[in-house]
């Protein structure tokens, strides 16, 4: 009868160690893609911006004009 194979301690860290490499791999060519990938968020940003600029500027004048009735 065989005993079931059983791995030591420095066989685990080295599984451990590689599969931190591959992850970190991965994870620099995931970022690297969506880096390199802009969406033009900026421009979307810029717009948003903008516009809540607007909306405050309605609101402080809708408050201005209450405060003189």
């Amino acid at each position: 009868m065989v005993p079931p194979l059983v791995l030591g301690l420095t066989e685990l860290v080295v599984i451990l160690v590689n599969l931190g490499i591959v992850a970190g791999v991965i994870g620099g060519v995931v970022y690297l893609v969506r880096r390199v990938t802009d969406s033009g968020d900026d421009e979307r940003i810029e717009d948003l911006e903008a516009e809540v600029e607007e909306l405050r500027e309605e609101r402080d004048s809708g408050e201005r004009a209450s405060d003189d009735d």
